[in-house]
């Protein structure tokens, strides 16, 4: 069994990856938030080995831990809100795609007109 001052130290290694995990949501990247997921399971690994630790009885890591949920719930708000706007974009791409009309010009060729716009502009 490990020490409070071990667990005190391990939930701060939590916060800071979350933090981190944070800037990098915000800044959309990718490649920096697939390492810190990874990091993170290998934290949550070593927190397995506090089990048993009453950790009520400390005010510092029960702190830590609301700090941790916290943040893991505003981690998990800005990655919905990205995978929406995502979700958005592919929307409107995907629609205007499938906008083409064929239509003859006025020297009688045969033309396919793409009416391409990223903002629906129907009525």
């Amino acid at each position: 069994m490990k020490s409070y001052k071990a667990l005190i130290k391990h939930l701060k290694t939590i916060r800071d990856l979350l933090e981190e995990e944070k800037r990098a949501l915000v800044k959309n990247e990718g490649e920096v938030i697939a390492d810190i997921v990874e990091r993170k399971k290998d934290q949550l690994e070593v927190l397995r080995e506090f089990k048993g630790l009453d950790v009520e009885s400390s005010q510092e890591a029960m702190e830590l831990i609301e700090e941790i949920n916290t943040l893991q719930e505003l981690n998990l708000l800005l990655t919905n809100q990205a995978l929406s706007y995502q979700n958005a974009m592919l929307r409107a791409i995907s629609n205007n795609l499938n906008s083409f009309s064929n239509t003859y010009s006025a020297d009688g060729k045969y033309e396919v007109n793409k009416n391409i716009s990223i903002i629906d502009q129907s009525v």
